[in-house]
């Protein structure tokens, strides 16, 4: 099962489900985080059939409603705790009563401040899912601050380093938490501060071990994880370089808001769109492949998808052949509706491949990187490939500044 299908049928079945009554709508209020973990693992419409009327944000106004009782899914944080604090204060109830969950650990000092509304408060639980889950195996921790913390020059960075620290570690454990793992810990010898955070997320994992000794690292035949810690500085280039893949390619070179894609149709009088994400099977499927693989593979399968409908396509399949298709079995409309976006989305990455200079951006940035050229001989006078990129009118000037990074 994949990282946000765990993490969308816990939040399902550990809180919604859990303090669902019959015939009883609740409120669903979040914060930030919460906001994001839900969005990114639920289905508004999954959502309301658990019997929830409206979600809202803990931190906007919101009108009381007094008839309901509210789920809150909460970070640990002051602003989040005294927002939930004065909605159930100074006669201002504007919910019914409380179902509070915790997206890690508490601490005594909120857990105090909630013991004024304890009145209210019908559940308080940890539900210990602190990280935004992107996609099947990919995750953050949406920490972006910590970077100038771990790295910066000031002495007073140090105690921000810390607090940074333990809270990372704290949502790294949740994760191993979410995913029933009790993994050793190892890390990069030289990296900046990783013995620190990787101690840390050992005691983290410690506590949670014993809280749940059962369901953390134990079945049969598993073998015991590892986890590996790993700064920038482990690969600081990599960053700096334009992907060729699929996905890279998509959100490098293509105006994709929000995850949708939008693309004028064949017949060049409608604009359409699709949102990609782990719903689409194409996109997950190939989005880490080299574009030159997945023009490849599309154009395989549409072949195949052709030949078993006993329908005749060009050698190279073009939009053309994909509108016959269509409308010779129109009863195949959503397979080939999905062959035609794709096909239409790779496209329009090679066209914007070949129209920016990319194919010699990359050579030029490849060269840098390794040190060497294509034929293995020593990069002797890097700006011999850099000046005619940087006269040429086609490359952008943020690829210009990361040559200068690089070099």
């Amino acid at each position: 099962m994949s990282l946000k299908a765990v993490v969308g049928q816990r939040l399902m079945q550990d809180v919604i489900r859990e303090v669902k009554t019959d015939n009883e709508w609740k409120v669903l209020v979040v914060d930030r985080l919460s906001s994001r973990i839900i969005s990114s693992c639920c289905k508004m419409h999954d959502i309301v059939e658990e019997g929830i009327t409206i979600v809202e944000d803990i931190s906007k106004v919101r009108q009381p409603l007094p008839t309901f009782e509210a789920i809150y899914i909460l970070t640990p944080e002051e602003a989040s705790v005294k927002a939930l604090v004065e909605d159930f204060t100074e006669g201002n109830h504007r919910y019914k009563g409380a179902h509070v969950f915790f997206t890690e650990v508490c601490p005594d000092s909120l857990i105090s401040e909630i013991t004024k509304i304890s009145k209210y408060v019908k559940t308080l639980k940890e539900i210990n899912i602190a990280f935004l889950p992107f996609e099947s195996q990919v995750y953050s921790l949406d920490t972006p601050k910590a970077f100038h913390s771990f790295y910066g020059p000031e002495p007073s960075d140090q105690s921000q380093r810390f607090q940074y620290s333990e809270k990372i570690a704290e949502q790294i454990a949740t994760l191993c938490a979410t995913l029933g793992e009790y993994p050793s810990v190892r890390y990069r010898k030289d990296g900046l501060h990783l013995a620190e955070l990787a101690n840390a997320v050992q005691t983290k994992l410690h506590a949670y071990k014993a809280d749940d000794p059962a369901g953390m690292g134990e079945g049969p035949h598993k073998h015991r994880s590892q986890l590996i810690l790993l700064d920038r500085g482990f690969d600081p280039v990599s960053p700096l370089l334009h992907e060729l893949t699929f996905q890279a390619m998509t959100y490098d070179l293509l105006p994709i808001v929000n995850d949708v894609y939008k693309y004028i149709s064949s017949t060049g009088n409608e604009e359409k769109e699709t949102v990609l994400d782990e719903n689409d099977e194409m996109w997950a499927k190939h989005r880490h492949e080299h574009i030159a693989d997945v023009l490849r593979k599309v154009n395989t399968q549409i072949k195949d998808f052709a030949t078993d409908k006993k329908i005749s396509t060009s050698n190279k399949t073009t939009m053309k052949d994909l509108q016959v298709i269509l409308k010779k079995m129109p009863q195949y409309q959503k397979e080939v509706s999905k062959f035609i976006v794709h096909l239409h989305l790779a496209e329009d990455c090679m066209k914007q491949y070949n129209q920016t200079a990319l194919k010699e951006i990359c050579a030029v940035e490849q060269d840098l990187a390794t040190g060497v050229d294509k034929d293995g001989e020593g990069i002797k006078d890097p700006m011999k490939s850099i000046v005619p990129l940087l006269l040429d009118g086609n490359v952008q000037y943020e690829s210009n500044f990361l040559f200068i990074l690089i070099c």
